[in-house]
């Protein structure tokens, strides 16, 4: 392994959700809006706003399109980014429920239902962005031709699948990707956003923000799709920096490339120098350069079965082929045509997080995973931890600490990714001021000013500003 592969690397994943919701009492069906306003109304009512950052490092807002969206803490390892994006979903399946008993309190009983897929009835898709921290010097455009290819062919490790009367895609994000790079998020979806937006230190970071990627309640499938690119990520960087040889894997139609991938895993792609090569070929290749990593030999096993035609050895693991093999057998049990729409309710239930009064998962997916039938890496312990605490080895820890005492000492405050202010806070001659810290590199966990702050936070005095 390179060693750039090896360093330590802060990475986020931001999950937009789907949100329906109905009145109990009268049936009827609620706005986006409406449903969004009964969902974060406890929230409102704890923090006079829709968009807050928790004790956990994370961060909870309403997003355009009435979409409540999760952004984990930042994260050094695929392990804690799995753990902080599931404490996400059981947080959003919470409010749910939290939000639907204040209804019935104040006699307005409504169902709120979450869904964490990529695209409504109306074919309206909302993302899944991962975030990745480079270095400002690395050069975007080399780097996001060097992922391309990779990024169009790794719906086959980690899609989430959708059916259609015609047929079955391997990814729902797919068929609304055109470009290699734009900064542009909902027209010209590209595969890699160039928005500068660093989120720390623009002189040092940039921030590689990927919005080509499903969002995954399967956590194998997520391990992989977030492992795999830190793998290849490294190795194109080190090669980048040192004259390396990357595969020469340029594709003559990126769009058309993600569209045929997204239909057939097997299917063979057109270079722009005219070679052509089958798009599980392009990911061994990838493999190849990533070299010996953690996620290796799950990224194996998936090429090997899906290239010898055994893709229902991964029912289970890999989301879209435990979508497909459902969809499959309750067709077959009820003796569906493919193209019966009722496999589109099935479909769409398969994403659903929210639960019923009793706790039982309503959603299709939880619901195998509840019986062993779908693989799960995280535990129900560790998942609570995440929802209480940050990541201990990133700046999200300080973060964390300010917001938990900031709250207990009930101080005003405001809170940014790289930044925390205190308000109003008396000092030692008996005025008050306002007091900044700034956490501009997401990998410092120890900071002399926020220990200093926090202590001002508890005591009631503050001691003067740093430089």
């Amino acid at each position: 392994m390179s060693p750039s592969a090896q360093a330590r690397r802060v990475i986020g994943v931001e999950t937009e959700y789907g949100l329906v919701g109905r009145g109990t009492d009268r049936g009827n069906r609620l706005s986006g809006g409406e449903a969004a306003q009964w969902l974060f109304n406890p929230i409102e009512r704890e923090h006079a706003s829709s968009n807050v950052f928790l004790r956990n490092g994370g961060r909870l807002y309403l997003d355009v399109g009435s979409h409540p969206e999760y952004a984990t803490a930042e994260c050094t390892g695929v392990p804690d980014l799995l753990l902080h994006e599931r404490a996400g979903d059981e947080l959003l399946a919470r409010l749910c429920r939290r939000a639907e008993a204040d209804a019935a309190a104040e006699g307005q009983p409504v169902e709120l239902r979450l869904f964490k897929n990529n695209v409504d009835s109306h074919g309206n898709s909302y993302g899944c962005h991962e975030n990745y921290l480079i270095a400002r010097a690395l050069d975007l455009p080399a780097l996001a031709a060097a992922l391309t290819p990779f990024l169009v062919t790794r719906q086959v490790l980690c899609g989430t699948g959708r059916w259609s009367p015609d047929g079955f895609s391997i990814s729902q994000r797919a068929e609304v990707l055109h470009d290699e790079l734009s900064s542009m998020t909902t027209r010209s979806r590209p595969l890699i956003n160039t928005r500068d937006e660093p989120l720390a230190d623009p002189r040092r970071f940039r921030r590689l923000h990927v919005i080509a990627g499903d969002s995954n309640l399967s956590e194998p499938s997520a391990a992989l799709k977030v492992g795999s690119l830190l793998a290849v990520l490294g190795a194109i960087e080190h090669a980048l920096a040192t004259g390396g040889a990357l595969p020469a894997l340029e594709l003559d139609d990126v769009a058309g490339a993600l569209r045929a991938v997204a239909r057939d895993p097997r299917t063979v792609l057109r270079l722009a120098s005219g070679r052509t090569i089958g798009a599980l070929d392009v990911q061994a290749e990838y493999l190849a350069l990533a070299g010996a990593v953690p996620v290796a030999a799950p990224w194996q096993r998936v090429l090997t079965a899906l290239g010898g035609d055994h893709e229902d050895d991964l029912d289970g693991e890999v989301e879209w082929v435990t979508k497909r093999a459902l969809l499959r057998r309750y067709a077959d049990s009820r003796g569906l045509a493919w193209h019966d729409r009722r496999l589109a309710q099935v479909d769409l239930a398969f994403h659903e997080i929210t639960s019923d009064e009793s706790g039982r998962p309503r959603g299709l997916f939880r619901l195998l995973e509840a019986r062993g039938a779908a693989v799960r890496l995280t535990t129900a312990e560790a998942v609570e931890q995440a929802l209480l605490r940050p990541p201990s080895d990133t700046r999200a820890a300080l973060r964390g600490r300010l917001i938990r005492t900031a709250q207990a000492e009930q101080r005003r405050y405001s809170v940014d990714w790289s930044q925390f202010t205190a308000f109003d806070l008396p000092q030692p001659d008996g005025t008050r001021d306002d007091r900044t810290v700034r956490l501009t590199d997401p990998l410092v966990v120890a900071d002399q000013a926020v220990d200093e702050l926090q202590r001002a936070l508890s005591s009631g005095w503050s001691a003067p500003n740093h430089p």
